[in-house]
């Protein structure tokens, strides 16, 4: 533009001279623009560094240091004296943020058709799954719970879990949710019980509850038939599995108000009985204690030859509700449908299905009519933190003493209590006087005469060698003890020797704990004669001594003192 200009109106030497001056200013133009161009970009990558470095309480100073450093007139100066600089939110709760996020999760428990063996029940057809509010149960490896009355979380981290006793003082519904676990249990110390015999209990895996069908022998199993509302992990509880007719199930009441855990039940329910066990279960679920609801799962299983007309699915059954203002079953004084075709109770079957049910890595197989003493669950936890009172590495299972109370007192619930009502004589040891021997508990009288202390410990380490070898314990364990010979018939007795010879033969240590008991629904027990159970225990005695203790013996192996009998 400037040599046109030159070329019409100069002479030939301006025109040059003109042309070389404007192309100085243009390259002077340009290394301006270029050096501001560089000013900008390191002001821009400065404000990004500050923007990035201000999230980070690692770099706190740094980024001060850096605000001090540039002029004022820095616009990053500017923007660096309102930035803030905060703590980030501990790791627990930036987690507990995003999984409060997740959707509840919903298990399918579509049962069949009875008479088809169901081993791993798949997806169902579609429009066959139920709403979440019939679900009753959801497949939950953290084991936790929704509550009525509960405003629902919307946002990340916005309230933290509240105490389980302050969520069952809400109430429960059927309708279950995945939410993250709090914090995890602290390690127990180096030296303690936990670490030296159970160094997996903090790894174990959480059961879902899921409803599952299958025949196993002669039996239908419907595991988890009717669900407690409530979930636990397997390392914060202690399952007690047992097992009953429908006739028994009021013991429910003041067994769950005193164990305050998860209870796994399993109840023989053949041919009709099977809808009185079910009207019963329901009754019991929303009209008697709260407990029921909360911690009882319910197993029904029946012989394949006695199988029910119908079975409702378990989505139906959590549709009902009870109306309590109606009289309720009867289970008392009546005539069942076993007892009525004369059918054996197969009590090793019922107790292996309560007992392999249980979502808890600790199990406690007992009986519905024994009532334990309370608070026992956080004590034995606390007694498994501190150190082993054996020496050995052998395994163990931690023994209750068993006791019977007169019809008309009330069970005591401490040791202090017991041993009030043992001085009155309204109290004495289990069976006393039926099989005094099967529950003579070594160190017995010691145990009773020792003063109450508030806690739990071990008392004294028992072995099953004589004058014990007869010793039915009942015992908290795992799921790694033996289990119970589903041949015997508990008309034919004898049903928990067979797994005591086992404990026996691997040299099981029983630790006898102090202030943990049990107590006999009321009414002091009295001798019997039964001509027809004496045939069945005949026949059974010789099935056990002709065919199963040597099976045992070429299997378990031989130890001195160790015996069926």
């Amino acid at each position: 533009m400037c040599n046109m200009h030159c070329m019409h109106n100069l002479p030939l030497t301006c025109c040059l001279l003109t042309s070389y001056g404007c192309r100085g200013v243009m390259a002077s133009a340009r290394l301006v623009a270029l050096r501001g161009s560089l000013v900008l970009n390191g002001i821009l990558v400065l404000y990004l560094c500050a923007a990035w470095l201000s999230k980070s309480p690692t770099h706190q100073t740094p980024i001060r240091a850096l605000q001090n450093q540039l002029p004022t007139s820095n616009p990053l100066q500017q923007l660096g004296e309102g930035v803030r600089v905060v703590d980030s939110a501990p790791l627990e709760e930036q987690g507990q943020g995003m999984q409060n996020q997740v959707d509840p999760v919903q298990v399918d428990s579509n049962p069949v058709d009875p008479g088809v063996a169901l081993y791993n029940q798949g997806p169902p057809p579609p429009g066959d799954i139920p709403p979440p509010e019939v679900m009753g149960y959801a497949e939950m490896p953290m084991g936790r719970k929704t509550l009525e009355h509960e405003p629902p979380q919307e946002g990340p981290g916005e309230a933290e879990e509240l105490p389980r006793e302050v969520q069952e003082s809400r109430g429960v519904t059927e309708h279950l949710q995945m939410e993250p676990i709090a914090t995890d249990p602290p390690d127990p110390p180096l030296d303690s019980q936990e670490r030296k015999m159970y160094p997996d209990l903090r790894e174990c895996t959480t059961k879902p509850i899921r409803t599952f069908y299958q025949q196993r022998g002669e039996y239908w199993i419907l595991e988890n038939y009717i669900p407690a509302a409530l979930s636990f992990r397997c390392d914060e509880s202690i399952t007690y599995t047992t097992h009953a007719d429908y006739t028994f199930l009021d013991n429910l009441d003041p067994l769950t108000s005193r164990w305050q855990g998860p209870v796994s039940l399993s109840v023989y329910a053949p041919g009709t009985d099977f809808n009185h066990t079910i009207n019963t279960i329901l009754h019991l679920r929303d009209c008697w204690g709260e407990g029921i609801k909360k911690f009882v799962t319910f197993h029904l299983f029946f012989h394949v030859s006695h199988t029910p007309k119908k079975i409702p699915t378990t989505e139906e059954l959590l549709r009902r509700k009870a109306d309590c203002s109606l009289e309720p079953p009867k289970w008392a004084n009546v005539t069942t449908y076993r007892q009525q075709k004369k059918l054996l109770y197969p009590v090793n079957v019922a107790r292996n299905t309560a007992r392999l049910a249980a979502q808890t890595y600790f199990v406690f197989p007992s009986d519905v009519e024994l009532y334990p003493s309370t608070n026992f669950i956080p004590e034995f936890f606390k007694l498994l933190k501190q150190k082993d009172f054996s020496n050995s590495t052998v395994p163990r299972v931690f023994v209750f003493s068993i006791f019977e109370v007169k019809e008309n007192v009330h069970p005591p619930e401490t040791k202090d209590q017991l041993q009030a009502m043992l001085k009155k004589k309204d109290a004495i040891p289990f069976h006393k006087n039926v099989c005094a021997k099967c529950h003579n508990v070594p160190k017995s009288q010691e145990w009773q005469e020792l003063p109450y202390t508030p806690g739990l410990k071990v008392f004294h380490i028992g072995k099953r060698k004589p004058p014990f070898h007869k010793w039915e314990p009942i015992y908290v364990g795992t799921n790694k003890e033996p289990l119970y010979d589903e041949r015997l018939s508990w008309e034919g007795k004898s049903d928990k020797m067979t797994q005591m010879y086992i404990l026996c033969v691997r040299d099981y240590e029983f630790h006898i704990m102090d202030n943990a008991f049990l107590v006999h629904r009321p009414g002091i027990k009295k001798l019997h004669k039964d001509p027809v159970r004496d045939k069945v225990v005949a026949k059974q005695n010789t099935a056990i001594k002709t065919k199963i203790l040597p099976e045992y013996k070429t299997i378990f192996g031989i130890r001195k003192s160790c015996i069926i009998d």
